[in-house]
């Protein structure tokens, strides 16, 4: 019978790889933020539009409403 706490090693080698290359992408990604642009966006004025006024509307009458 196969024993079941065998380690499988290409999963473990998959898996390693992968978290290295994405650490790897995670790092490039830091280096090429731009800094300056995002001081810049920090600094300006907020814009942010009014809200549009809501019409509220009477209810209708209706022939069966009355007595």
């Amino acid at each position: 019978m196969e024993n079941k706490n065998d380690i499988d090693y290409v999963g473990v080698i998959l898996i390693t790889v992968f978290l290295i290359l994405l650490s790897y992408a995670g790092y490039l990604s830091y280096r090429s933020i731009d800094w300056d642009v995002l001081k810049r966006l920090e600094q300006a004025p907020l814009g942010v539009p009014s809200p549009i006024p809501t019409v509220s509307v009477a209810p209708i009458a209706t022939p069966s409403a009355k007595k």
